[in-house]
């Protein structure tokens, strides 16, 4: 289903630019040769239905050519997320039963270095040497696919534990690329911008998949930097962009006080605050619309709709799922009352088909038959969907969660440390920001801890803040009173600008 719907579009729209990149542009019909190609390049190094695939590779689009390929060949897609550690990695290889790994060269050598990969693999130095590798290659039909079949293990980006594979359809990322673009009015005439690593779902659903529903192109940019996002928007031709939350906050800081002429009107993502939500309206002239949604969810479940956008809210379900407000018996809220968001899937495969050998994962996260996404919401009288925060300690920074049960056990493996606490505490930039709260058993020096982190810690999860106390606030049966430690404290150490401030001296 997948790779019929790739085929579909590149017969249908062959002469229209599918994607820009640099100074290039590729068409649908350039799009499905170079496919096509790779599909039989990946054939002949014994790559088929079923097998996982491991895919390392950058913001290029060396991702897009090996994704597709590697559907078109029956085999299931494995992104790696560019900040995991050697120990995910391993975890990765080996819950996903990887058989082969393509992508960037140095992604590849990187796993050969650290042991984490010496099978079988195909890198290129970039998407141009993909090209030219596979030009002689004869093009390969697509592999018949059903619509239940897995497209993707996306892991969760997990820090020490041990990461989860959410199983994701063709269904899903076809189903998602469509009602999006119907819920935004996306038209042919779109570019979508895409900034935000290719490994996630948000450029994946928001940004390919859309385009592959209406005929639209994309803008690729290796890294979000918001100095040069408006310059890159302008260049490219961008009508439109996707975004997280942290995006949006960081773009507005950055936009000069005059506005240059640009073709943007709207943009889509999550975790807009109201009053950058308002800025990026009043002072960039595009629509927000913001939306809710999750890996384990195909991308999204609610959205602001073209000409229905209602500012601090996450919109209204799209029609092929059921979005309820639930109390702990799982019993509905009434309307304007708070509970957990919990999602029933109204078609087969809209939205994720479990944890990879995780039963009991999935099974805990499908009580009653909702999937209980863990974040606290609530639904107004018009079924419009506000978020309002966590119901776990699960942190949320820069749009990655981080479970503080993992930081606090790397951080209380160090010699000098002799209790912890992780809390995630409110940062206009980042959305939330690690604080992690310390008591000593010797000498420690609070800044000497990144260096501790870097081997067994992704920097996402390192800690901002670091408060050094001689006792933890506990109750009377000794557990953490974490609600206490969700504020900066006057002796805090920002981590951060310390690293800023000693790399300025040197």
């Amino acid at each position: 289903m997948f790779a019929a719907t790739v085929l579909r579009r590149c017969q249908t729209s062959p002469d229209r630019t599918f994607l820009r990149v640099d100074d290039r542009a590729i068409t649908y019909g350039e799009l499905l040769d170079t496919v096509r190609r790779t599909a039989s390049l990946l054939d002949s190094r014994g790559v088929g239905p079923g097998d996982h695939v491991l895919l390392t590779a950058r913001n290029s689009p060396t991702f897009i050519y090996l994704w597709f390929a590697i559907r078109w060949v029956g085999a299931v897609c494995v992104p790696l997320h560019n900040q995991a550690t050697a120990e995910h990695v391993r975890g990765i290889v080996t819950d996903a039963d990887i058989s082969f790994v393509a992508g960037d060269d140095d992604g590849i050598v990187e796993l050969s270095r650290a042991g984490l990969w010496n099978g079988p693999a195909a890198g290129f130095a970039d998407y141009t040497e993909l090209e030219r590798c596979v030009a002689r290659m004869a093009g390969l039909g697509p592999v018949s696919a059903r619509q239940g079949d897995t497209c993707s293990l996306l892991y969760t980006s997990g820090t020490t534990g041990a990461p989860k594979g959410v199983v994701l359809s063709d269904a899903s990322f076809v189903a998602g690329g469509e009602q999006l673009a119907e819920a935004l009015a996306v038209g042919p005439n779109d570019r979508i911008l895409l900034a935000l690593p290719l490994f996630h779902t948000n450029p994946q659903v928001y940004g390919v998949m859309t385009a592959l529903a209406t005929g639209c192109s994309l803008a690729l940019v290796d890294k979000f930097r918001p100095t040069e996002f408006l310059d890159d928007a302008i260049r490219l031709k961008a009508t439109a962009f996707t975004y997280v939350g942290t995006v949006l906050t960081a773009l507005l800081r950055a936009l000069p006080e005059n506005i240059p002429p640009h073709r943007l009107r709207f943009c889509t993502g999550g975790g807009a605050p109201s009053e950058v939500w308002t800025g990026i309206e009043e002072r960039l002239g595009v629509s927000v619309h913001e939306l809710y949604g999750m890996t384990e969810l195909g991308g999204w479940v609610t959205a602001n709709h073209a000409g229905d956008i209602r500012p601090g809210t996450c919109g209204t379900p799209r029609p092929d799922v059921t979005v309820a407000v639930l109390d702990d018996e799982d019993v509905a809220s009434p309307t304007g009352e708070p509970g957990e968001i919990c999602i029933r899937p109204l078609r087969p495969h809209v939205i994720f088909d479990g944890y990879r050998n995780r039963s009991d994962a999935t099974l805990a996260k499908m009580r009653n038959l909702w999937f209980h996404t863990g974040d606290v919401g609530v639904l107004d009288a018009d079924g419009r969907l506000s978020f309002l925060g966590r119901t776990d300690d699960l942190i949320r920074r820069n749009g990655e969660n981080v479970n503080p049960a993992d930081v606090e056990w790397v951080l209380a493996s160090h010699p000098e440390i002799a209790e912890v606490a992780v809390v995630g505490i409110p940062d206009e930039l980042a959305g939330q920001e690690i604080r992690a709260v310390v008591v000593a058993s010797g000498p420690l020096d609070p800044l000497s801890i990144p260096e501790f982190l870097h081997s067994r810690l992704p920097r996402l999860a390192w800690p901002r803040y670091v408060a050094v106390v001689d006792a933890l606030p506990k109750t009377a049966t000794q557990k953490i009173r974490s609600t206490l430690l969700r504020s900066r404290g006057d002796a805090d150490i920002d981590l951060r600008a310390e690293r800023v401030h000693n790399n300025g001296r040197t």
